[in-house]
């Protein structure tokens, strides 16, 4: 019986480097498993490749596009034409408070 083991571990770098290409891809697919377990199906496949050999960023990325398709990009968040003062009619955060000139016209035509 021989104690050496042929797989081969994942350093912290190589571990960095493969979050790294998760990261540039935008990829955060996890599916559901039937013990309530977040399973992240990129990571997997990206381990895998790792140690069957394949260790360049840009062909760990290419084969996450291969598998799982181009994302996305996620739309520009919309900004309002009014921001919300203006159409709650609030006065901005930025001018002072002023008193309410209700009784001051009426004070004036006396």
């Amino acid at each position: 019986m021989s104690s050496t083991s042929e797989k081969s571990h994942l350093t912290s770098s190589d571990l960095d480097m493969l979050q790294g290409v998760l990261d540039d891809a935008g990829y955060d697919a996890r599916i559901l498993i039937d013990d309530e377990r977040v399973f992240n199906v990129a990571a997997v496949l990206l381990i895998r490749l790792f140690e069957e050999g394949v260790t360049s960023p840009a062909m760990l990325s290419l084969a996450l596009e291969h598998h799982f398709g181009k994302l996305k990009k996620p739309p520009k968040p919309v900004t309002p034409i009014f921001n919300r003062y203006a159409i709650q009619g609030l006065p901005r955060e930025d001018a002072p408070a002023r008193a309410p000139r209700v009784f001051s016209d009426a004070l004036r035509t006396l």
